[in-house]
């Protein structure tokens, strides 16, 4: 779900469900990440984009449970919470969450509030959380639509543009694209090379972290952009390992010769205008396709510079 979307919805339940620490929280495999939160001066540092192991994590009741929604206004003396670590480490004394649901049945995550105080909430306050839950998961299937790339289910470009700002402050981008992917077409068809595209985003997905963005920005080209990384070592790890697993085709089922050639650019060293940091990315990638391709380029490394 968007960022300001997020917080936009958040804020609406924070009319309702008054003076808590309010977050939305996302399931994946078997992590828990705080997506967005809205806090009243509850003293609970719950930092966004924050990831913990899903079994650390309060909102492991629901999503091990029955999926249904659940009251603790007394932490520390609860069965189960007063055992947990973050209990104590963030001070929560009352929680109340709901599953968000696609609608496919699948959990999204959760939508919670938490306060550094006992409550008395209600089967009233599930209620209104509900309602609310089942507006998020409107807007998810809504935003589902309009930002995923229906080709390789990344996000798309429309996304990009409309969610960069809200992403980080600081990062790196790395524009992908793949070597060889003409020829595919040529020798076999779209269809095998829409396997292929399917292929990459899977084998991206698999690469790069919970944390960071993966889009398909058009065509054979990808773009990542990994937030609050800014360290070229990193960043440069980071894309050794795409170039490595997006080279290897021997077991795919037609014979091919694909890579991927990457160029990366860190803002706001560089800037913070998307296009602006796009075409230096750019730049550096064709750099890296006539260093012989299947091989990354920095920005910062470039003689000459966009």
């Amino acid at each position: 779900m968007g960022y300001k979307t997020t917080k936009d919805l958040l804020e609406l339940v924070n009319t309702v469900i008054e003076g808590k620490l309010l977050f939305v929280g996302k399931i994946q495999a078997d992590t828990f990440t705080v997506m967005e939160t809205l806090d009243n001066n509850t003293g609970i540092n719950l930092p966004e984009k924050s990831t913990f192991d899903l079994k650390e994590s309060y909102c492991q009741q629901i999503y091990f449970g029955n999926r249904e929604p659940m009251i603790i206004n007394d932490s520390f003396n609860h069965a189960f919470t007063s055992n947990l670590n973050v209990t104590r480490d963030l001070n929560i004394h009352s929680y109340i969450g709901v599953p968000i649901f696609y609608n496919n049945g699948e959990m999204y995550g959760t939508l919670c509030a938490v306060d550094s105080k006992t409550a008395h909430y209600t089967e009233k306050d599930i209620d209104i959380l509900v309602k609310f839950s089942n507006l998020f998961s409107y807007v998810i299937e809504l935003e589902k639509q309009m930002t995923l790339d229906t080709l390789t289910g990344l996000l798309n470009r429309n996304y990009l543009f409309n969610h960069f700002d809200y992403m980080s402050n600081q990062g790196s981008i790395l524009l992908l694209d793949l070597d060889g992917f003409k020829q595919v077409n040529d020798k076999y068809g779209h269809d095998v090379g829409d396997l292929v595209l399917i292929e990459v985003g899977n084998r991206i997905r698999q690469t790069i972290d919970h944390a960071d963005i993966a889009i398909r920005f058009g065509g054979d080209e990808f773009v990542i952009v990994l937030p609050n990384q800014t360290d070229s070592h990193s960043t440069a790890e980071t894309a050794r390992k795409l170039t490595d697993r997006l080279a290897d085709w021997s077991n795919f089922d037609y014979q091919i010769h694909v890579s991927a050639s990457i160029g990366i650019v860190p803002f706001p060293q560089e800037g913070n205008d998307l296009r602006s940091l796009l075409k230096k990315a750019d730049s550096a990638m064709y750099q890296a396709k006539l260093n012989g391709k299947n091989t990354f380029q920095l920005y910062n490394d470039l003689d000459a510079k966009v």
